[in-house]
C-alpha cells in the first residue's frame, strides 16, 4: 500500500523545499513527484551539490538513488536530534512560537511577584528593612519579568 512521505530537498545554491512523495513501505522506495524530480535534475546539470531527505516519526531518513525518479529510504543512517540538542536549539534559537510561550510564562511569574508582594504588605504586622527589602525585590523581580515577557510576546 503507498501512502505519502515528507521530502525534503536542499542544495548548496541555497534551495529547501519540502514537498510530498509516494512511499511504498514493504520495498521502502519513494517515488518523487515530477517538481522535486526536476528540482534534482536541475542541481546536477548546474554541479550543485543536493541531498534528499525523506521525514517519518521525527527521524530524518537520507534518500539513495536507486532509478530515475525513485530513491531508497535508508534507515542505517537515520538522525534525530537528542532531547539536549532540541532544548539547546529552543534557549538559543526559539521559534516564533516558543518566544511568545517563553513571553507568557515570564508575564505569569511577573504576576506572581506582584501578588506575592502584594500578600507580603498585607500580612506583614512589622515592617523591618528585610521585609521592605523582599517587597522591593518582589516588585523589582516582577517588572524584569513583565519587561522580558513583553519583548518576547511581539508577534513579529
Amino acid at each position: 500500500m503507498t501512502t505519502l512521505i515528507k521530502v525534503t530537498f536542499t542544495s548548496t545554491a541555497g534551495e529547501e523545499i519540502n514537498g510530498q512523495a509516494h512511499f511504498e513501505p514493504m520495498s521502502e522506495l519513494v517515488t518523487l513527484p515530477s517538481r522535486l524530480l526536476e528540482l534534482v535534475q536541475r542541481a546536477r546539470a548546474a554541479g550543485d551539490g543536493h541531498a534528499l531527505v525523506a521525514h517519518e516519526d521525527g527521524y530524518r531518513y537520507p534518500l539513495e538513488p536507486v532509478e530515475v525518479g525513485v530513491y531508497q529510504l535508508d534507515r542505517s543512517r537515520r538522525h534525530r536530534q537528542t532531547l539536549l540538542e532540541q532544548a539547546w536549539k529552543a534557549v538559543t534559537a526559539p521559534t516564533k512560537d516558543q518566544r511568545q510561550q517563553s513571553g507568557r510564562f515570564a508575564h505569569t511569574l511577573s504576576a506572581a511577584a506582584l501578588i506575592g508582594a502584594s500578600v507580603y504588605v498585607g500580612f506583614s504586622n512589622v515592617w523591618t528593612l528585610i521585609a521592605l527589602t523582599d517587597v522591593l525585590c518582589l516588585l523589582g523581580v516582577g517588572a524584569a519579568l513583565f519587561l522580558v515577557g513583553t519583548v518576547l510576546s511581539k508577534g513579529d
